[in-house]
């Protein structure tokens, strides 16, 4: 087990989005709940903008906090760890605890969170005050670089193509279990009339994993990711990738989706292999250039470009995340 030593509850900061979906609706209750819970003595912050919680990221290294909670979506937890990675001149990184208050929470329910807020807070104090071990989750982060950006972004997933497109739509309609239901629907009755069309239409590309270029142009979707299963829970990927090493790639084009369209359900619930054609992928990589990119979604972040841009993406560092099936703990040490 690895020792941990926590000074108090100062050790814990909070960062909390009022703008996700969940929060958006009961931001007072909320807050009410946690600063009731916890008092003054945790670092309670919200944030409206990315400058925002930059600043308020930088202020929780300053204070060395031991334990970074994380109240709303995906989108907020790569905001939040992109600029903890890039502002922090440590190697150590909290633990982050994702409290799921967002529009899409692959994040918390990956490592089995899928209490209310204010539970997940409450179990994690009363672990901290009996000096009790913190179990946790090891997972990998994804270091994105955008061709002429300043600094690289770090997140759990990214997507591109027909994913990205579902997503805008997603969005764009509200979002919601309802909403993506029919958009399943949709998509799957348009896979089956034309995928020529629509959500199905290629994207130019080309595209590299680790130094090899693919055989063929255009894709239709792109999916890397450092979690265990993708959105909504289904378990995609075909490889189990060592994090901080490596990541699981999923890259499909037209003519395997046309002669493979039976598979598709299956391939929702146990991750299908690659074909030799080099028309469908499924493994785990180190390094994926994707060229002539036009947007791609981190974490329910959405990324749109004017240009063509070309993405690499390798692994970035591993984080501790707090999980009630942890598999792994740390241990807990006063001083």
């Amino acid at each position: 087990m690895v020792d941990l030593t926590v000074l108090g509850m100062k050790n814990i900061g909070i960062i909390l989005n009022p703008q996700a979906r969940i929060n958006k609706k009961k931001t007072a209750d909320i807050l009410d709940d946690l600063q009731n819970l916890f008092g003054d003595d945790t670092l309670l912050r919200l944030t409206n903008s990315k400058d925002e919680t930059t600043d308020v990221v930088r202020s929780f290294i300053q204070e060395d906090i031991k334990f970074l909670l994380i109240s709303g979506g995906d989108g907020t937890i790569c905001n939040v760890l992109t600029s903890l990675i890039n502002l922090s001149e440590s190697d150590s990184l909290p633990v982050v605890v994702p409290l799921m208050g967002g529009t899409i929470n692959m994040i918390g329910s990956d490592v089995g969170l899928r209490k209310s807020q204010l539970s997940v807070c409450k179990d994690l104090k009363k672990l901290i005050q009996n000096k009790e071990i913190i179990p946790v989750t090891e997972r990998g982060l994804l270091r994105v670089e955008e061709e002429n950006a300043t600094e690289p972004t770090y997140g759990f997933t990214w997507i591109d193509g027909l994913l990205y497109n579902f997503m805008l739509d997603y969005y764009s309609q509200g979002a919601g279990v309802q909403v993506a239901s029919m958009l399943a629907i949709k998509t799957v009755l348009m896979s089956i009339a034309d995928t020529e069309n629509g959500l199905f239409k290629q994207v130019d590309s080309r595209v590299e994993i680790d130094g090899k270029e693919l055989p063929h142009e255009g894709h239709i979707f792109i999916i890397s990711s450092c979690l265990k299963k993708f959105v909504f829970g289904f378990n995609i990927f075909h490889d189990n990738p060592a994090p901080g090493r490596s990541f699981n790639t999923v890259y499909m084009r037209e003519p395997y989706l046309k002669k493979s369209k039976h598979k598709i359900p299956l391939g929702l619930y146990k991750g299908l292999e690659s074909e030799d054609s080099g028309n469908f992928i499924n493994q785990s990589v180190k390094n994926l250039r994707i060229q002539k990119n036009k947007g791609y979604i981190i974490d329910g972040e959405i990324y749109e470009h004017g240009t063509e841009t070309d993405i690499t993406i390798t692994p970035g560092p591993k984080i501790n995340i707090y999980s009630p099936n942890g598999e792994k703990e740390l241990l807990i040490a006063e001083i």
